[in-house]
């Protein structure tokens, strides 16, 4: 299953969530309604009030209950996802005792963890998360957490590193990738919020009776004619707690039965990430054979259903379960296992990794990369992959990350040197311009200038996997930036931009990260419409703006660039978009591709697919991949929120 059909699986597994959440609310609250009945009822009965004629079902006081209760636990349910959307992942994380991890440390498991998680951002072309560790966790486990992979978050426990070696600590990290590519992330906090509005029922219940007075106070305030009134706040306080624990069995669950299907795929994710299942089997082995994977933080209870293994030793009902059996999951992975090994005693060590192949990025070239049809056909199926990773990615990130000076690697780590490097990215080929450029640059970002601009010419030189490597290795720094800060740096990039007063394609696309992973993150981002296109036929106009575009810039040639535009515009003519016609340069520019991929991100995830893979027929109809249509993919695919790895084809004899 692609990238595309795992987020359709995660947005209905929401809108089950929701679905059966919205029954388990108005249940609790129609009980506490009935609750109120039932008292009038027995009021009535204990005063002999026999004359009247009364039903007992009273829409009035029946709102009156279970209005309130309604209100009650959707605000908490709302407010609790609120906050927690703010922080994104990070404030996930620190609210379970994580620390962030200096991406600069010189701690070597840290740096290794760190190297690790780049690694795999890098291929699957997801914006580096924010990376933490809970010290205070000796035991094996991990998490990811955020809403999207622009606010993701991930965490590993203190035994993470010191009892897993690389090849195991990347399988567990690649598992925590998997349920960023599938969307799982949001729902795992929309479970959050969903328990959270139900436990605060439950306590405000707990306390109320807590404050009631005594047993024998109770009876001093019945003799003194206050005890109906008591009475009856004690039964309905009893009602909120009863009621609301029973919602809370009711939707962990809920949380157990989704969580335990998702941990298969993710698992098996893994494997695929890395073809290697030694790796992620090994440490659920250890987990097994003696290490654990108990989370002693006393919010674990609401966070068990984001973590790699289970957080608590053992659980006394199998229903509640939020993770398989570990026996199971091995099996899936491993059909030779035997039996769990012991983990205690072993110490964390770096496994070398042994390219046995040798690998290139299409990405990784000149200004432009020739590729014959077998590689084409190769680089079209990487493509209509998007949002999963393999080794041959893996291998190309490794590369792509070792081409790149370790100077610059260590400056975009530090939030500083980041907005230098951000700024460097930008700089013009024409000198009159670079020179204003960089004055922007030294004004804005101070004394630090003057320890990078030796990069200058390096950065310049890069190709543009290079430089787009080098940009989302900034984002998870620029996120360190306060609100202030941030409208600061978007006003320098504006600036850097203008500079020459036009925008060009390499500049429209860095404009396109930062608005899709920086702006969402600061809430500089309005919330879009909800409503999805399904259809083609509805954005017929953008498809061809977009195809155009990516014909246009891949050959001057209008032969070739109609060609290309056709063989793109075929496989959305199947799909029912309707007959396209190729657009000429004027009306294919950069503000109606600015305005054409505003609307191309309501599509829904098929539409989404369809698009890319077309994009990518046209960019490689001629058999070549040039920078500027290789960073028009790269911005398309930001805006629709679909993340994209670097081509990969297999070097051939001679070395093209």
């Amino acid at each position: 299953m692609d990238f595309f059909g795992r987020q359709d699986i995660a947005r209905k597994n929401s809108k089950i969530l929701i679905f059966y959440y919205s029954i388990a609310v108005l249940a609790i609250s129609s009980l506490i309604g009935l609750t109120l009945l039932f008292i009038k009822s027995w009021l009535l009965k204990s005063e002999n009030i026999r004359h009247l004629q009364v039903d007992f079902f009273d829409p009035k006081l029946f709102l009156m209950g279970a209005g309130p209760v309604l209100i009650l636990i959707l605000l908490a349910s709302f407010f609790k996802s609120l906050a927690l959307s703010k922080g994104g992942g990070a404030m996930v994380a620190k609210s379970l005792g994580g620390r962030e991890v200096d991406r600069s440390t010189n701690n070597h498991k840290e740096r290794v963890l760190v190297n690790v998680i780049e690694e795999m951002s890098i291929a699957s072309g997801v914006p580096v998360p924010s990376i933490f560790i809970l010290d205070q966790e000796d035991d094996i486990n991990a998490f990811a957490a955020g809403y999207t992979p622009s606010d993701a978050a991930i965490g590993v426990t203190n035994g993470c590193l010191n009892i897993l070696n690389r090849d195991e600590l990347q399988g567990v990290i690649a598992h925590e990738f998997s349920h960023i590519l599938n969307g799982d992330m949001r729902l795992n906090i929309r479970m959050i919020s969903v328990l959270f509005g139900i436990l605060v029922l439950t306590l405000i219940g707990y306390f109320t009776l807590r404050l009631l007075p005594s047993g024998s106070s109770r009876r001093s305030s019945s003799k003194e004619g206050g005890g109906g009134g008591l009475a009856i706040i004690l039964v309905i306080a009893l009602a909120m707690m009863i009621f609301g624990f029973i919602g809370q069995i009711t939707a962990k669950l809920i949380k157990a039965a989704v969580s335990r299907q998702r941990e298969f795929l993710a698992d098996a994710s893994a494997v695929q990430f890395t073809r290697n299942p030694a790796g992620i089997s090994g440490a659920l082995k250890k987990i097994g054979g003696g290490a654990g994977s108990t989370i002693s933080h006393h919010r674990a209870e609401e966070a068990s259903h984001m973590f790699f293994g289970s957080c608590f030793k053992k659980k006394f009902i199998n229903i509640f379960a939020t993770h398989p059996p570990l026996e199971d999951r091995i099996r899936a992975i491993d059909g030779t296992f035997e039996g769990f090994i012991s983990s205690r005693n072993q110490n964390f060590s770096q496994s070398h990794f042994g390219q046995t192949e040798s690998m290139v990025s299409s990405l990784s070239g000149g200004q432009s990369i020739s590729i014959e049809n077998q590689k084409q056909e190769y680089g079209l199926k990487v493509l209509d992959q998007m949002g999963q990773i393999c080794d041959e990615q893996m291998y190309v990130a490794r590369g792509i990350l070792s081409s790149i000076n370790n100077s610059i690697i260590n400056a975009v780590r530090d939030r500083d040197g980041a907005k230098v490097i951000a700024g460097f990215l930008l700089l013009s080929s024409d000198e009159s311009t670079r020179e204003r450029q960089t004055v922007i640059i030294k004004d804005f970002v101070g004394p630090i200038f003057d320890d990078l601009q030796g990069h200058i010419e390096e950065i310049l030189e890069s190709p543009s996997a290079t430089k787009i490597a080098i940009m989302d290795l900034c984002l998870p720094s620029l996120r360190s930036c306060s609100e202030n800060e941030y409208d600061q740096f978007c006003n320098y990039i504006d600036m850097l931009i203008l500079a020459d007063d036009q925008i060009d394609l390499f500049e429209f696309m860095i404009q396109r990260i930062i608005k899709r992973h920086l702006d969402k993150y600061f809430g500089r981002v309005k919330k879009s419409n909800s409503f999805r296109f399904v259809s083609l036929s509805n954005v017929k106009k953008e498809c061809t703006v977009i195809l155009s575009a990516m014909a246009g810039v891949g050959s001057a040639v209008k032969s070739e660039s109609l060609e290309a535009f056709n063989n793109g515009a075929l496989i959305l003519e199947n799909e029912g978009s309707g007959n396209l016609k190729m657009l000429g340069p004027g009306s294919c520019g950069i503000n109606e591709i600015d305005k054409a991929l505003d609307k191309l991100e309501r599509c829904s995830s098929t539409l989404k697919k369809d698009i890319l893979v077309a994009c990518g027929t046209a960019a490689l109809s001629d058999n070549h991949l040039s920078c500027l249509e290789i960073e028009l993919l790269r911005a398309v695919a930001d805006s629709i929120g679909t993340p994209i790895p670097p081509f990969v084809f297999r070097e051939s004899e001679n070395g093209h």
